[in-house]
């Protein structure tokens, strides 16, 4: 199974407060980059519904989702885990989810979103529900059951135009220029005077040319000490 790459910020005031100091940054990794799962309540409304992923919980925070559940549904936290286990994991409301952060497979999954909904039937006709269906099931097959692995990102490019942000093109540049220093093999010295810096610009971007300014051979002792 492909290594899910997706996590969630909850909305303030959300049922799950009291154990979110047991995620770095507050951010529940999840199976999927958006609500796949629907359920239907008794009263006839369908939720959306977000997985978490399991294989990348502790066994504390595995507990602790279960312990918290329990409380709200009042029940026994052993069902609940019994149940999650059973379904592929805990179920959390979409309307919860504030924000999500996520990498090349939770990118790949949107963009197939993206395409899905621009040619999709409209939600709620029996053609838009057997055409989610489809789309649900290509994904459970591919990406939770299989072993898709998704496309590399080297540029803002490989991201679908709906997902694009000023803030991702920076953050896919500075994860290329810490990725070409990585495979630098640089001292401490070269990252500190900034050598390896320029060497991983001139590698992502080799239209321009960078180089450090000064050179240490234009400056004298006495105007280093002075």
């Amino acid at each position: 199974m492909t290594k899910h790459d997706t996590w969630v910020k909850l909305k303030p005031g959300n049922p799950y407060e009291p154990i979110l100091d047991l995620f770095p940054d507050g951010m529940i990794p999840m199976r999927d980059p958006f609500a796949l799962e629907r359920v239907t309540t008794d009263n006839g409304d369908v939720l959306a519904l977000w997985i978490v992923d399991m294989e990348r919980l502790s066994s504390f925070q595995y507990q602790a989702l279960s312990q918290i559940i329990a409380i709200h549904r009042n029940t026994d936290p052993l069902e609940v885990a019994t149940e999650a286990t059973l379904k592929g994991g805990f179920a959390i409301n979409s309307e919860w989810v504030e924000s999500i952060k996520c990498w090349v497979e939770g990118f790949e999954r949107g963009r197939e979103l993206a395409d899905f909904l621009e040619t999709a039937p409209p939600q709620g006709t029996s053609e838009g529900k057997r055409a989610f269906w489809e789309f649900y099931s290509h994904q459970h097959e591919r990406w939770i059951e299989g072993n898709q692995e998704p496309r590399p990102i080297n540029s803002i490019e490989d991201i679908h135009p709906s997902l694009r942000t000023d803030e991702l093109e920076r953050l896919i540049k500075m994860h290329q220029v810490e990725s070409a220093i990585a495979a630098g093999n640089y001292s401490v010295l070269d990252v500190l005077t900034g050598q390896a810096m320029v060497d991983a610009l001139n590698i992502i971007d080799p239209e321009n040319t960078y180089s450090l300014v000064g050179d240490d051979d234009e400056f004298e002792d006495d105007e280093i000490y002075e």
